[in-house]
This record gives C-alpha cells, sequence and structure tokens, in this order.
C-alpha cells in the first residue's frame, strides 16, 4: 500500500525530514553514515536550527542516532521492523475485512468488486510497473479501511503506513516485479473478494493473513539479497494455511486481544501530536 500523505503543507523541519526519510529508505544514506548539519543546512538552503528540528524527528523514528562526538548517524530500516509492520497490518486490515462483512453495505461491497476487477483487469493487459499495481492493491484494501468506521483501525493503519519501511518498499519496489507474480496476487486478491461477497469473515481475514504474509516474504528476500543480510527468523511471524480452517474459530479470541496489546503498543510508540 502506498504511503499516506497529509493535506497541510509541512513546516521546514518537516519538510527536510521527509525528503531524508526518502533518502534512507532508498538507501542512498546508509546505515553508518553521518549527518552533518553545516552540510545538511547548506543542501536544503535552511537554518542548523531547522535541521537539528529535523534530525530529532529521524531520531524518534529511529532512523538516525545521536551519537557523542559524531552527532547524527544513519541507522536505517532493519529487516526486523520490516517484518514487525507487515504482522501488525495484516491483523489490522484482517480485523478491517471482519466489519466489512459484518455490516454488508451494498455499495461498499460493490466498491470492492469494481476495485478487485480492476486488478485483474491490470493483469488481464499485462505487466503493470510495480508501484502502478502496489496502488491498485493499495485501493482495494484502504476501502476496507476507511469503512470499518473504527477509529483504532484507521488510526493505527495510518501510522503504520507513514512508517519509513512502507516509504522504503514505495521507493523502490520490492515486489510485483514479474507478470507471474502479478498474476499470483490478483489470484489472492479475488479470493479474498469472493470470500466477503459471500459473507464470509474468518476465510476473508484468513487469506488476507496470508496475503501480506506472501507479501512480506517477497520484499524480505528481496531487501535480504540487495543488502547481503539476514534476517532473525524469531521475528517472522508465519500463519499455517494447512490448519486454517480448524483453528480460525479457536484462534480468533486470542487473536483479538493480541490485536488490542499490538494497538496499545504502538498508540504508546506513536510521537505525541
Amino acid at each position: 500500500m502506498k504511503p499516506s500523505t497529509s493535506t497541510l503543507a509541512p513546516s521546514v523541519p518537516e519538510a527536510i525530514a521527509k525528503a531524508l526519510t526518502s533518502d534512507i529508505a532508498a538507501e542512498r544514506l546508509k546505515p553508518g553514515e553521518r549527518l552533518v548539519e553545516v552540510k545538511l543546512a547548506k543542501r536544503f538552503d535552511a537554518s542548523r536550527g531547522s535541521v537539528r528540528d529535523a534530525l530529532r524527528q529521524l531520531e524518534k523514528r529511529n532512523l538516525v542516532q545521536m551519537q557523542p562526538n559524531r552527532g547524527a548517524v544513519v541507522v536505517g530500516i532493519p529487516l526486523e521492523i520490516i517484518a514487525d509492520n507487515f504482522a501488525v497490518t495484516a491483523t489490522l486490515i484482517g480485523l478491517a475485512s471482519r466489519y466489512a462483512v459484518q455490516q454488508a453495505r451494498p455499495d461498499i461491497i460493490h466498491e470492492l468488486g469494481e476495485r478487485q476487477k480492476h486488478v485483474a483487469a491490470l493483469v488481464e493487459a499485462g505487466f503493470t510497473p510495480p508501484r502502478e499495481f502496489a496502488t491498485a492493491l493499495g485501493r482495494f484494501f484502504a476501502l476496507m479501511i476507511t469503512a470499518s468506521n473504527n477509529r483504532t483501525v484507521r488510526e493505527m493503519t495510518s501510522t503504520l503506513l507513514n512508517e519509513a519501511s512502507w516509504e522504503a518498499m514505495w521507493e523502490t519496489p520490492c515486489d510485483h516485479l514479474t507478470l507471474e507474480r502479478q498474476r499470483e496476487i490478483a489470484g489472492m486478491i479475488q479470493t479474498i473478494w469472493d470470500h466477503i461477497a459471500n459473507g464470509n469473515a474468518d476465510a476473508a481475514e484468513r487469506n488476507i493473513r496470508l496475503f501480506h504474509q506472501s507479501h512480506r516474504d517477497a520484499v524480505l528476500r528481496e531487501i535480504s539479497m540487495r543488502r547481503k543480510q539476514a534476517i532473525d527468523k524469531t521475528r517472522i511471524v508465519s500463519f499455517d494455511a494447512s490448519n486454517a480452517e480448524k483453528l480460525v474459530e479457536e484462534g480468533f479470541e486470542e487473536r483479538l486481544r493480541a490485536l488490542e496489546e499490538q494497538v496499545t503498543e504502538l498508540r504508546q510508540a506513536a510521537p505525541a501530536p
């Protein structure tokens, strides 16, 4: 999904922080690299005070670390953080799909169907540039989130999509890179839509989790190869598709409690407005 954007004009420190976040996400600024205030002030034609405020914002987002005698040093985006964000996003969107099924609003169900058809039409026409394909997927899932009427789901998803990890994937696409893969993903979206249309909330949520699991694995594989890094396997949370039918009913309450804990943690970690 595409990172969300604000309609308000950013302040100078916010604009600098956004530009540096893009550089870190795209790895134009690499882990261990120093960010020198004087050079940044010259680059952005800004005061050192504005640069300093921007670096503080990046520090709060764990993108840079302030070190004695070195100043701000790029930390980068660990693979484990990317994996964590996929796990929480899958939980939130899966919950949103339940609301879509339970509310069964004809206008929302119809529009979800139209957005699923758009994804299918893209693969029928041939290979689609990855960003364009990702945008179509984002529109499909975004409607579930906004139509859920669950403020917590909307706020937490918005917070996640503004994480630098999502921007990293947007700057340099890591999935949807071949027509074969796009067809596979379109099939997953078709399955999710079919379950929503048939009123099967359990199956819809289950397949949303499986979609995000597949997307996560493709992204981590691509980034791991590019960085020549391995991820801590204990941070990979997988959903067992073979036992999904049996586990979905008995595991729902546990997943709901886990979601509440994740939302609480995200709220505590989110920067104050």
